[in-house]
């Protein structure tokens, strides 16, 4: 990961500044300030502040949402070795997302990423593995990067992990170990992950049947919806997980 060698420490100051109108209980106000101070820090260097000011134009943060000025701020730091940065960059060609879709100049990117150990690009990769999408299909390569990045955290590799278990998708299919992954990511509010555990509890499909808890499960899955979309993913990323080196 970089670690912003070489900048000053005005621009960490700058930085640490632009950081706090921009957690707790920012306003629209607050949000223009610590823009305001994001763009003095990365013109002095700061490359972590690129990636904040890409997630303040990609999601509209103190000013009008803007996603090619936003991928250019993602540039910049992913250019300097920042794995947030190449993340969002696989994210952008992956999605199509102000520029053309390139699943093939997503993949390099995200590789950059994984090479730097970012989790969330570890399961995005593993997405392109499984699909062939810019790589030749490997479901095994693709199976290994999801479990990395489930051992991670990353709940929409746990809820694939799922899914490659009960399927036998890069793996033996282990029914026990399909339910286990899916109560994990079911338990941190994965709506499709909820609804599996309630059918697996249902049938008796890799854990004993039990008509109550697939009922409670199947009632979570109604309740919850999925609120770790990948989207809401990077803001969090970009403005809560990003360090000052």
């Amino acid at each position: 990961m970089s670690k912003d060698v070489g900048i000053n420490s005005g621009a960490r100051r700058l930085f640490e500044d632009a950081k706090r109108h921009f957690n707790g209980n920012p306003t629209h106000e607050g949000y223009r300030s610590g823009l305001k101070l994001l763009k003095r820090a990365a013109s002095m260097g700061h490359v972590v502040a690129q990636v904040w000011l890409g997630a303040a134009y990609d999601y509209g943060l103190g000013v009008r949402p803007n996603h090619r000025l936003a991928l250019d701020h993602y540039r910049a730091a992913a250019e300097a070795g920042n794995p947030e940065g190449e993340y969002h960059m696989g994210v952008f060609y992956h999605d199509g997302i102000a520029v053309r879709k390139n699943y093939s100049r997503a993949v390099i990117w995200l590789r950059r990423a994984v090479k730097h150990g970012d989790p969330d690009a570890m399961h995005l990769l593993a997405q392109c593995y499984r699909y062939g999408r810019g790589v030749k299909r490997n479901a095994k390569r693709g199976f290994g990067l999801e479990l990395a990045a489930a051992r991670k955290g990353v709940v929409e590799a746990q809820f694939s992990l799922g899914v490659c278990f009960s399927r036998g998708e890069g793996v033996s299919a282990n029914l026990e170990q399909a339910f286990k992954w899916y109560l994990t990511a079911a338990k941190r509010g994965h709506e499709d992950a909820a609804h599996n555990v309630g059918y697996f509890y249902e049938v008796g499909r890799g854990t004993a049947a039990d008509s109550r808890k697939a009922q409670l499960w199947y009632g979570r899955a109604q309740e919850s919806g999925r609120t770790l979309r990948r989207k809401a993913r990077r803001t969090v990323r970009a403005l809560r997980r990003s360090e000052t080196p």
